[in-house]
């Protein structure tokens, strides 16, 4: 039989493993901002273009369905999207800039909601700094001009992966502790 202790260990460990990947991952981002964001700009594309195929092939296979034409439209959409980001990665460094700023708006918001929600027992003052930390960014980079996207994705995903690293560590001391207490 487990003792009590057993998923916290568990758990605290997954969060140091993952403390550190995304420590080494944002080190990286920072250290080289364009080519962290030119590789996000081209897993997007491939993504984008992969799943606009794979709707295209769906659609086909299914044209007699209700959606066929749905289908069709928005594999295209994807398609064209994915083929356009790959041939054109600063325009789509510049799309992804906006994207990402509004994601991390809302990520801030989400982080900032849950620091305040699960005070007790949680090392909150972690979450809430990581979610002032993401909001920043978010509004800096909504506010950004297109020559500076590049540069600022690549970091600003850098800081958000080392900020969000040093969260996982600390919630990872925090269960250690608390299984130590079990």
């Amino acid at each position: 039989m487990p003792r009590p202790a057993a998923p916290f260990a568990r758990v605290a460990t997954w969060c140091f493993v993952l403390a550190g990947i995304f420590a080494l991952l944002g080190a990286a981002a920072v250290a080289a901002p364009w080519v962290a964001a030119t590789v996000i700009a081209v897993f997007c594309g491939i993504t984008l273009l992969a799943a606009g195929i794979s709707q295209l092939a769906m659609a086909a296979g299914t044209y007699s369905w209700r959606g066929f034409w749905v289908m069709l439209l928005c594999g295209g959409l994807s398609t064209l999207a994915g083929a356009g980001m790959l041939a054109l990665p600063k325009a789509g460094v510049e799309a992804l800039v906006i994207f990402l700023g509004l994601l991390l708006t809302f990520e801030a918001a989400a982080k900032l909601a849950a620091a305040f929600t699960i005070r007790d027992g949680f090392p909150w003052g972690w979450l809430l700094f990581d979610g002032v930390v993401t909001g920043v960014l978010g509004g800096i980079l909504l506010t950004s001009s297109p020559a500076s996207a590049g540069v600022l994705l690549g970091i600003f995903v850098g800081i958000n992966l080392l900020s969000s690293g040093f969260t996982f560590l600390a919630v990872g001391l925090h269960l250690r502790r608390a299984g130590q207490l079990a």
